[in-house]
């Protein structure tokens, strides 16, 4: 309260009000914070909260968030871990995209899985159903919490795909480079608007960079005017021609058929490598060739799962 008056006496923000039951609730426990079997004992709930998780609380506990999400509490436990980071030993470039969500410059590729079709006609019957509800009552506040409920499961579903995804990434990878994306200007495409933001390029982006730092990853990011896409990836021929309708990478100077996405991972890793100094791998038409095989048979959502 003080911080709010104080901050209204400077003319930085206005009189200060009630917080509303309708805004995201939470609060901070910063001490005598403790887990107990399957129950969370923090003060003035001494018999413990009961708590639903596949892990264990460690101990000791610096402190916790609570929040609260539609009609669920969630913990956020802050505290500090002795586990050994884990990391593989390729070196990852990722190029992102609409039809196949991420491609990996090993060959692998994750589909999109389109969370959005799944819950989008459920969404649209129950805002029908919320239109013809009388404001103010009962049956309409019940009806914005059903509708809350589907864009929570929407918002759950996009989180665990891309914990899964980011997760199973950093665990095969001991570098990670990424392209930089202008979603915002991507956004002003009102015909792929609701697409870009379904697939969350950017949480993902940011769930790698974070994982990388906790597992001692290097992760580099690269500009997003590099020609990842119309440059081989053997020679370093670019295609002016290249549309968005073409799958298939051809160069005319040497020959290399490979498909556009894994053209453009392959690149993206071999300019973020160059950028800190790293020497670029070859990519001989060995394994070009295995990469191809790889790009058709595997998927990373099994690695993930």
């Amino acid at each position: 309260m003080d911080n709010a008056f104080t901050a209204f006496f400077r003319k930085n923000s206005d009189y200060p009000t009630f917080r509303s039951k309708k805004d995201n609730q939470y609060f901070i426990i910063p001490q005598y914070v403790e887990g107990s079997g399957n129950r969370l004992v923090i003060p003035m709930f001494k018999e413990g909260i009961r708590f639903r998780d596949k892990h264990q609380i460690p101990e000791p506990i610096d402190q916790i968030i609570i929040t609260r999400q539609v009609n669920r509490y969630y913990a956020s436990i802050y505290y500090e871990s002795d586990d050994k980071p884990q990391k593989g030993d390729q070196k990852n470039g990722i190029d992102v995209g609409l039809k196949v969500f991420a491609t990996l410059s090993d060959g692998i590729q994750v589909k999109n899985p389109r969370h959005l079709n799944s819950v989008e006609k459920r969404i649209k019957k129950q805002q029908q159903k919320l239109a013809r509800k009388e404001k103010g009552s009962n049956n309409r506040k019940k009806q914005i919490i059903r509708i809350e409920k589907l864009y929570q499961e929407l918002s759950d579903k996009r989180t665990d795909f891309l914990h899964k995804v980011s997760t199973a990434i950093t665990k095969l990878s001991d570098t990670i480079v990424m392209e930089s994306l202008n979603i915002q200007g991507m956004m002003q495409n009102h015909h792929l608007a609701k697409a870009i933001a379904d697939v969350s390029w950017y949480r993902f982006k940011q769930m790698l960079q974070y994982k990388s730092e906790w597992n001692n990853i290097d992760f580099i990011e690269i500009g997003m005017w590099e020609a990842s896409s119309r440059t081989c990836s053997r020679c370093g021929w670019i295609n002016h021609e290249l549309k968005l309708s073409d799958r298939m990478f051809i160069c005319k100077s040497c020959g290399l058929e490979i498909d556009r996405d894994l053209n453009a991972a392959i690149n993206i890793r071999n300019i973020g490598l160059i950028k800190v100094g790293l020497d670029r791998p070859e990519f001989t038409p060995v394994e070009i060739a295995t990469s191809a095989e790889l790009f058709n048979r595997r998927d990373l959502r099994d690695v993930g799962q």
